[in-house]
Order: structure tokens, then C-alpha cells, then sequence
């Protein structure tokens, strides 16, 4: 992995912290997550597929 991407998604000081939560946030207010989801060219699906647990029996 390229060094200097991890040093963009994991700031080490106070103002690169602050500004990478501004910029999600501003992100999410936008809706860009669902825009960005949208309009991609493969399905990643998003739904999460629970293993079937057998039913309790009263005790």
C-alpha cells in the first residue's frame, strides 16, 4: 500500500483529524455515500446475510 494514502486516511495531529471529520460529514450531509453507490458500475450489494439460528425451546 502507497505510504502516503495511509497518512491521508489515518492523520496523526489535531487539525488533520478536525479536518478529515468536516470533510465526511460534509460528505454524508450531501448524501455523496448513496450518490457515489448509485451510480457505480458493479453491485457490492450492502445487505448483510444473518445465519440462521435454530429457535430456543422454553425452558
Amino acid at each position: 500500500m502507497n505510504p502516503r494514502l495511509l497518512r491521508v486516511g489515518m492523520p496523526m495531529n489535531q487539525h488533520a483529524i478536525s479536518a478529515f471529520q468536516r470533510a465526511t460529514a460534509l460528505a454524508c450531509f450531501f448524501r455523496i455515500p448513496g450518490l457515489v453507490a448509485r451510480f457505480a458500475k458493479e453491485d457490492r450489494g450492502g445487505d448483510w446475510r444473518l445465519p440462521a439460528y435454530p429457535v430456543p425451546l422454553a425452558a
